[in-house]
């Protein structure tokens, strides 16, 4: 065997052959190409058409650029075509149709372009340039007096044609230009007029800005698009001052989008979008709403600050608004401390949410005495405990969790011993495979654990004594783990199967106690349990406290 290196030294030296043979092919097609086009050309130019002479000559000259026979034959045929444009452009004049004397010499320049691309330089006859010099002098004052009366009939599409063509031929002939920009820029101008002429105001604004990107000072269309805002903001204030705020808001939007310093414009947009917003916040803090004025108050301020004192709105709405419960949690027998850990949860839980209105309380923090009066079974306050704590801790709710079919097991790790084989495959002598089996001891551990709770919960109103909201919510989590260990060899052990007070190597069950010998040792604890059904559970009781609306 070579060497790598040499191997790819071999494959290297392979593609560049390749690539040579494939660049000597490609020069050879080419060379046979030109050849065969220049004895078309030669055999075209004893016929005497000189014009396909040229071409095929031309396209030689391309392929071939040093083949000298292709350039003479290129210049000397090319030469002949060119005086037979050149008698085309003369004729046409001598007819006076200057279109075609015009268009025939300047595809005589085109042909003289292209051969210079060849390395071909052809000469053009003086008189040819002068005549038609004159003869585009006569086309274009024609084509220049059919255009101004195209404008003056205000046919602009037909006379941007035309001086569109005037400027391809010539760019400076007379104001063409000018004439051009009119062309294009007058129908855009009049539309405008009659967008407002029909009290478009921003529909023609949006026209003259066209104009404008053509040609800033066109007219007087400066003064036409401030005329036109000018009319728009009129109607915004007239909108405005008859309270339709929807109809204001949209067309001082429109001027303020254009020109966010016309006037007093700013002032009037943000009045006429917050205004409403503003009133029906009033309207519902004045009708107790306080949580729906309070999130209008918002809207104004996130849009406009501090339009009227909305800040200072928002904080009575707010005052107004929130809500003070009292938490009063029950007992889990024997377990005191994950009752007291599912009301931290529940706390933690509910001031993630950050709602602005709810406030939590223990109910032993503000009234211990009452805590340890209620009845431990219901948590239940009476009439006059619930007036107590309005008027004496302004709490204006009571939520209380009672727990039920606690269950938490830490089970205990079982262990079996077991008996398998240690199976070796020996080849011997006569070259045949036996098996070696020694019979070992393993061992297999099982645990579970378990968490389970219910909770029950109710709110209810220290005004009224009404349950606002009440469920029963179960959450449960079950872990278990089963292992197999064995301090030899795993991968040669096999379980054993017991027939007649004897063992015997189980094949069938080899992968399933394999699957064992591989099993996670790690289990989930029951305090983790807890803590991820106590997570489920108060999400669940939060969802329902922000979701709730006293003022509903």
């Amino acid at each position: 065997m070579l060497p790598l290196h040499h191997n790819f030294f071999l494959m290297n030296r392979r593609a560049d052959i390749s690539i040579f043979t494939s660049l000597l092919f490609l020069i050879l097609f080419q060379g046979c190409v030109a050849k065969r086009l220049g004895k078309q050309a030669a055999r075209f130019e004893s016929a005497g058409m000189f014009a396909k002479a040229a071409d095929l000559y031309y396209k030689a000259s391309l392929k071939k650029p040093n083949v000298v026979e292709f350039k003479t034959g290129l210049r000397r045929s090319g030469q002949i075509h060119l005086e037979e444009l050149s008698q085309l452009v003369n004729q046409a004049y001598i007819n006076r149709d200057y279109h075609k004397a015009v268009y025939d010499f300047l595809a005589l320049k085109g042909f003289l372009n292209k051969v210079k691309y060849a390395g071909v330089e052809l000469n053009i006859d003086y008189s040819t340039q002068r005549i038609f010099e004159n003869a585009r002098e006569l086309y274009l004052s024609d084509r220049y007096e059919y255009g101004q009366k195209l404008i003056g009939e205000s046919d602009f599409d037909g006379a941007k044609k035309v001086f569109n063509e005037i400027h391809q031929i010539l760019p400076d002939f007379r104001d063409t230009r000018s004439y051009l920009n009119m062309a294009t820029i007058e129908p855009i101008y009049l539309r405008g007029v009659n967008l407002f002429s029909q009290r478009k105001y921003m529909d023609a604004y949006q026209e003259w800005e066209k104009v404008t990107i053509y040609n800033g000072g066109y007219k007087d269309v400066n003064s036409l698009m401030h005329q036109a805002l000018n009319e728009r903001y009129k109607e915004g204030v007239l909108f405005l001052i008859n309270e339709n705020f929807s109809a204001a808001a949209l067309a001082l939007g429109e001027v303020y989008k254009k020109n966010p310093k016309f006037e007093d414009v700013k002032n009037l947009y943000v009045e006429a979008r917050n205004e409403p917003i503003y009133r029906s916040a009033m309207v519902d803090l004045n009708a107790g709403k306080c949580r729906a004025a309070y999130y209008g108050f918002e809207k104004v301020i996130a849009d406009a600050g501090a339009y009227k004192n909305a800040d200072a709105k928002r904080k009575r709405a707010l005052d107004c608004a929130q809500y003070p419960i009292a938490l009063a949690t029950g007992k889990i027998s024997d377990n005191q401390k994950d009752a007291i850990e599912f009301e931290n949860t529940l706390i933690n839980t509910l001031l993630k949410k950050r709602d602005p209105f709810l406030k939590i309380h223990k109910l032993e923090t503000v009234n211990s005495s009452l805590m340890k009066a209620l009845k431990k079974e219901t948590l239940i306050p009476d009439r006059n405990q619930l007036k107590e704590l309005h008027d004496k801790n302004g709490i204006k709710a009571v939520l209380t969790l009672l727990f039920s079919n606690y269950r938490k097991a830490d089970g205990a790790l079982e262990d079996r011993q077991k008996t398998g084989f240690e199976r070796k495959k020996i080849t011997i002598t006569t070259g045949e495979t036996i098996f070696d089996d020694k019979k070992v001891t393993y061992y297999e551990y099982q645990k579970e654990n378990q968490f389970s709770i219910e909770i029950s919960y109710q709110l209810i109103s220290t005004i009224t004594g009404e349950i606002l909201l009440s469920d029963k919510l179960n959450g449960a989590e079950t872990d278990k783990i089963h292992y197999a260990i064995y301090d030899g060899d795993t991968k040669i052990l096999y379980p054993a199967v017991k027939i007649d007070n004897n063992y015997f190597v189980d094949d069938k069950n080899y992968s399933s106690l394999q699957a064992l010998l591989k099993s996670s040792q790690q289990i989930t604890t029951p305090d983790k349990q807890r803590d991820k059904v106590y997570g489920v559970l108060a999400e669940k009781i939060s969802a329902s406290l922000s979701n709730f609306n006293p003022e509903r």
